[in-house]
């Protein structure tokens, strides 16, 4: 049955993620951009005028663009330092929320968020949006079915290439620890985490390795060098639910390599491969029969068959059911996993992590 309801969005964020998710809510029929918020009043006026929006939508404070009561949910594309304090706003305002990940910068952050969101749950998605390719969908089916047989090792990497020293890229808030948190680890390796989270289930222990290539950057606002003193490396060794061992790394200093999110799950009967820069594509390798015959094989996906991203918030709103919407729950448990990794990292000393908060999906508002 289609939605008579027409879902009024306010866009807290006007960079180029905020331009993503724009474009993506036009596709949705029932959903429209009804106010705008950011910090730099210029863009704030120049996409109101793009999009004919009134004076009064047109924000650059997000509490008062969550508190109108005239929008129905908020997308935030923020930066990282701003996750906490916009999340924390839309739960005392009860305003559903999709939030760009990783969910905060600390456990401190994270954990006053939780406590919060329990005292007065509301509907919300982080945006770990590799779950919504068709590669991803398909995997996990073929894992819930039992295709691969018993689960034994998952192996991830995510490597671009922007950050090495000959492209001289300058000095941003993903280079700031107080902005970001953590660098790559944060940036891209949450995504990781998320896969790992999503074909295998939590993990249980982990051991991190985290190092800076590049230490000084040009700041081109202050003609300055400046110091980064966050991980352009990241790798991480962990167990995970059931004993499935897990290996990872990510970074950006790849030569040659685009958007290269790789992973690969090895099964009792069978393999498995995916890679997001084909996302229509999943490679399977299995043994079966009396002879164990070795099959591989090439599946093509049909992308018109998953379910977008932010279509799937909006079903969520409307009470739909969805197995594959990361929910805040999911932005807490993958912070944990982060701070894991990064308290490793400092000491090396291998941790372990529990399940806290033991909330169950179908809890969910």
């Amino acid at each position: 049955m289609m939605s008579t309801k027409q879902w009024r969005v306010g866009i807290i964020g006007l960079g180029g993620i905020g331009d993503y998710h724009m474009n993506n809510l036009a596709k949705i029929t029932n959903t429209n951009v009804a106010a705008i918020c950011d910090v730099n009043a210029k863009a704030v006026e120049q996409v109101g005028e793009r999009l004919n929006l009134p004076a009064e939508k047109r924000y650059t404070d997000y509490r008062a663009l969550i508190a109108d009561p005239d929008i129905d949910f908020i997308i935030s594309g923020v930066s990282n330092k701003f996750h906490f304090d916009i999340l924390k706003v839309a739960i005392a305002c009860g305003k559903p929320i999709f939030s760009e990940k990783p969910f905060t910068r600390t456990m401190e952050e994270a954990d006053e968020l939780i406590a919060l969101y329990e005292q007065n749950p509301i509907p919300c998605m982080i945006g770990f949006s590799y779950r919504y390719r068709p590669c991803f969908q398909y995997v996990k089916q073929l894992v819930t079915d039992g295709a691969l047989g018993r689960i034994r090792h998952i192996a991830a990497h995510y490597l671009q290439e922007e950050n090495a020293p000959m492209f001289n890229k300058e000095y941003t808030w993903r280079f700031n620890k107080a902005m970001a948190g953590s660098g790559i680890l944060a940036d891209i390796g949450s995504h990781m985490v998320d896969a790992a989270r999503f074909f295998v289930g939590e993990f249980t222990q982990v051991s991190g390795m985290m190092t800076t290539f590049t230490d000084r950057r040009l700041d081109k606002r202050t003609g300055d060098y400046a110091e980064v003193d966050v991980d352009d490396f990241t790798g991480f060794q962990s167990v995970l639910e059931g004993g499935v061992m897990g290996s990872f790394y990510t970074h950006k200093n790849a030569i040659g390599t685009g958007n290269q999110f790789n992973v690969t799950l090895f099964g009792d009967l069978g393999t498995v491969r995916m890679s997001v820069e084909k996302p229509n594509e999943v490679h399977l390798t299995l043994r079966s029969g009396e002879n164990l015959q070795l099959t591989e094989s090439v599946i093509h996906l049909d992308e018109k068959s998953v379910k977008p991203m932010l279509q799937d918030f909006v079903d969520y709103l409307e009470q739909k059911n969805s197995s594959s919407l990361p929910t805040l729950i999911d932005g807490y448990r993958n912070q944990q996993v982060l701070q894991a990794i990064i308290d490793s990292a400092q000491d090396g000393v291998t941790r372990s992590l529990s399940h806290h908060p033991n909330v169950k999906r179908e809890e969910l508002v």
